[in-house]
C-alpha cells in the first residue's frame, strides 16, 4: 500500500467519522447548533465593520498611511504564522504520541509515513478552521480598503491555505526533533538564552516619547518600526502571502501568481519533507516516548513508600482548611499541571507578555494626563486581561472534567464526592488565576498613575470575573463532557468549548459595560480635569459584576454541582 493510498484510507474513515458526529451534533443539540453559528455570524460581520474602519482611517493618515497599513498586514501574518505553528504542534504531538489509539494503528500493515502525514492534515484541520474564521473578515476588509473585486479574494485564499499547510508541517518537524532530541538539562541552557534574549529587548521599552518626537516624522517612523522588520524577512512563509496581499490589493496579477507558486512549492515540498522525516525517525521517537518508564528509578534503587506527609504539606493543610482526601485531591491537580509543559508553557508566554504589557503602560505614547485617555487605557486594560483570562479558562480550565475520562469511576470511589471534586477544582483553579489578574492589574495601576480608589476598583473587578470565568468553564466542562476524547484541544474545539468561549465573551462584554457607567463622564474629549469618582456608582458597578458572575458563574455551577450529585456520568464510561 502506498503513503497516499494508506493516508486517504485514514482520512476516509475519519470523515466518516467526522460526519457522524456532526449529524450526531445537529440532531441533539440543535438549539446550540444555532446559537454557535449565529454567534458567528455576528462575529465575522463585527470583525469587518472594525476592521474596515480601522483600515481606513489609517490608509488616510497623511504620508505614513500607506506604509503602516503594509507593515501591519507582515505583521498580522507573521504572528498567523507562528500561532499555527504552535497550535499544530500542541494538537499534532497528542494525536501522535498520547492518543490511546495510535497503540493499535501504528501496528496496522500502513506505512508511518501516511500515519504522520495524516496526523499532522488532521492537526491543520483542528488547528486552521478558527485561523481561517479569523482572517476572512479581515481580508474582506482588506479588499474594500485596495478597492478590489472578487479576484482579491480567489489569488489571496490559495496563499492563506499554503501557509497553513507549510506551519502544519513544519510543527510536525519541531515535534519529532524536540522528542528524538531533548533532554532534561537541555532546559536550563534554554532558560538561560531565553532571559538573554529578553534583557536585550529590554532597551525597546525604554524608549522615550519625548525622544520619538523630538525628531521628524520620518525619523521617529523609522525608529518605531525598526523593531518589525523580522516580520518582513524575505524567506519568511507570512511574508509570502503578505506580499500576496499587497500584490493582489493594487492589480498586479503576475507578481500574485508568482508568490502563490512559490508558496505551493513550499507546501508540496513540506509534505514530502515531512513523509521523509517520518520514515526515517519517526519509529525511533515512538519507541523513545513508549520506553520511558514513568517514575523509573536510576541505579537499581527501589523506593520506599512512605505514608508520612511532609511537614509543608502539613502546614499547607492546615492553613487551607483541608482534610487528608481533599488536600490529596489538590496536590494531584498541581501535579497534573507542572507535569504537562503545554499547560504551564503556554500559561507562562500569555502571563508573561501581560506583565511586560502591565508594566510599561506609561510608555504608550499617549497623554495621560488626560482624563479621556487615562479611563479609556485603564479600561482597555482590565478588557485586555479578561480576555485572556477567558482564553484559558476555556483552553485550559473548560477540558479539565472531560480529560478524567474512563477513569472518573476511581475518583466516583473515592472518599470524595463528585460535587465535591468540582468544588475544589474551582476553588483551585479560580483562586490561583484570581492571584494572578490581581497581581496584574495591581502593577498596571501603579504604572498608569491611579490612585488608590481606582486600583481597588478594578482589582474587586478582575476578582469577581476570575472567579465567575473559572465557574463558568469549568461548570460548562461537567454539564457537557467529552470522556471519549484525551486531547484538550479536540474537546475545546466541540460545541461545548464554542458555547463556553460564546458565553465567556457574552460576560466580559457585559462587565466592562457595567464598570464604564463610574468613568462616563471622563469619556469626553473636551475634558480637561479628571472628574472625581462616585464611590455610590462605584460599588453599584461592583454590585452590577456581581450580578452577572452569580448569572453566568453561579447558575452553571450549580446545575453542574446538581449533575454531578447524581453520578450520571458513571453510565458513559
Amino acid at each position: 500500500m502506498t503513503t497516499a493510498s494508506a493516508t486517504c484510507l485514514l482520512a476516509q474513515a475519519h470523515g466518516r467519522m467526522l460526519r457522524h458526529k456532526l449529524r450526531f451534533g445537529m440532531r441533539e443539540n440543535k438549539l446550540l447548533s444555532v446559537t454557535v453559528g449565529g454567534f458567528l455570524g455576528l462575529y465575522s460581520l463585527a470583525a469587518y465593520l472594525l476592521v474596515a474602519r480601522g483600515l481606513d482611517f489609517m490608509m488616510k493618515l497623511p504620508l505614513i498611511g500607506p506604509l503602516l497599513t503594509e507593515r501591519l498586514v507582515f505583521l498580522l501574518f507573521f504572528f498567523f504564522f507562528v500561532m499555527l505553528i504552535i497550535s499544530n504542534g500542541t494538537i499534532t504531538g497528542m494525536s501522535l504520541f498520547r492518543r490511546k489509539d495510535m497503540e493499535w494503528q501504528i501496528a496496522l500493515p500502513l506505512p508511518p509515513r501516511s500515519l504522520v502525514l495524516w496526523k499532522t492534515l488532521e492537526g491543520m484541520l483542528l488547528a486552521s478552521w478558527g485561523l481561517l474564521l479569523l482572517s476572512t473578515p479581515i481580508l474582506l476588509a482588506l479588499a474594500q480598503t485596495y478597492k478590489a473585486d472578487a479576484k482579491f479574494m480567489l489569488a489571496v485564499l490559495p496563499a492563506l491555505l499554503a501557509l497553513v499547510m507549510i506551519a502544519a508541517n513544519a510543527s510536525t518537524w519541531l515535534l519529532i526533533a524536540l522528542v528524538l532530541w531533548a533532554r532534561r538539562w537541555m532546559w536550563k541552557p534554554v532558560l538561560a538564552v531565553v532571559a538573554v534574549l529578553l534583557i536585550q529587548t529590554l532597551p525597546i521599552w525604554h524608549t522615550s516619547v519625548e525622544t520619538l518626537n523630538s525628531g521628524d516624522l520620518s525619523a521617529s517612523l523609522n525608529q518605531i518600526l525598526r523593531h518589525t522588520e523580522i516580520c518582513m524577512h524575505p524567506l519568511l512563509p507570512s511574508s509570502w502571502v503578505a506580499e500576496t496581499i499587497q500584490a493582489a490589493g493594487r492589480g498586479m496579477f503576475e507578481r500574485t501568481l508568482f508568490f502563490n507558486l512559490v508558496l505551493l512549492s513550499n507546501a508540496l515540498i513540506s509534505i514530502l519533507i515531512t513523509t521523509q522525516i517520518a520514515s526515517r525517525c519517526y519509529y525511533s521517537a515512538w519507541n523513545r516516548i513508549m520506553s520511558a518508564a514513568p517514575g523509573a528509578v536510576s541505579k537499581g534503587k527501589v523506593p520506599v513508600a512512605s505514608n508520612k506527609p511532609g511537614r509543608l504539606s502539613q502546614w499547607l493543610r492546615r492553613a487551607l482548611a483541608l482534610d487528608r482526601a481533599s488536600f490529596a485531591l489538590l496536590v494531584k491537580e498541581v501535579r497534573t499541571f507542572l507535569r504537562e509543559p503545554v499547560q504551564w508553557g503556554q500559561s507562562a508566554i500569555i502571563f508573561g507578555l501581560l506583565l511586560i504589557y502591565s508594566m510599561n503602560l506609561r510608555k504608550l505614547g499617549y497623554d495621560l494626563q488626560n482624563p479621556f485617555w487615562i479611563t479609556v487605557v485603564s479600561h482597555l486594560n482590565l478588557l485586555v486581561c479578561c480576555l485572556a483570562l477567558s482564553t484559558l479558562t476555556t483552553r485550559f480550565i473548560y477540558p479539565q472534567f472531560s480529560l478524567e475520562g474512563q477513569r472518573l469511576w476511581i475518583l466516583g470511589l473515592s472518599p470524595l464526592p463528585l460535587h465535591r471534586v468540582l468544588a475544589l477544582k474551582l476553588r483551585l483553579s479560580a483562586s490561583v488565576l484570581a492571584l494572578v489578574m490581581v497581581t496584574l492589574v495591581v502593577v498596571s495601576g501603579v504604572s498608569l498613575g491611579l490612585p488608590r480608589q481606582r486600583i481597588l476598583f478594578f482589582s474587586a473587578s478582575i476578582l469577581m470575573m476570575s472567579y465567575g470565568l473559572t465557574a463558568l468553564a469549568l461548570s460548562l466542562g461537567a454539564l457537557l463532557p467529552n470522556f471519549r476524547e484525551s486531547n484538550p484541544a479536540r474537546i475545546v474545539s466541540g460545541f461545548g468549548g464554542t458555547a463556553c468561549l460564546i458565553a465567556s465573551f457574552v460576560y466580559i462584554v457585559g462587565g466592562m459595560t457595567v464598570l464604564l457607567l463610574p468613568s462616563w463622564q471622563n469619556l469626553r474629549q473636551d475634558a480637561v480635569a479628571l472628574v472625581k469618582y462616585n464611590g455610590g456608582l462605584e460599588l453599584a458597578a461592583l454590585a452590577g459584576v456581581a450580578v452577572l458572575t452569580v448569572v453566568f458563574g453561579g447558575i452553571p455551577y450549580f446545575f453542574a454541582k446538581r449533575q454531578t450529585k447524581n453520578l450520571e456520568y458513571l453510565r458513559h464510561l
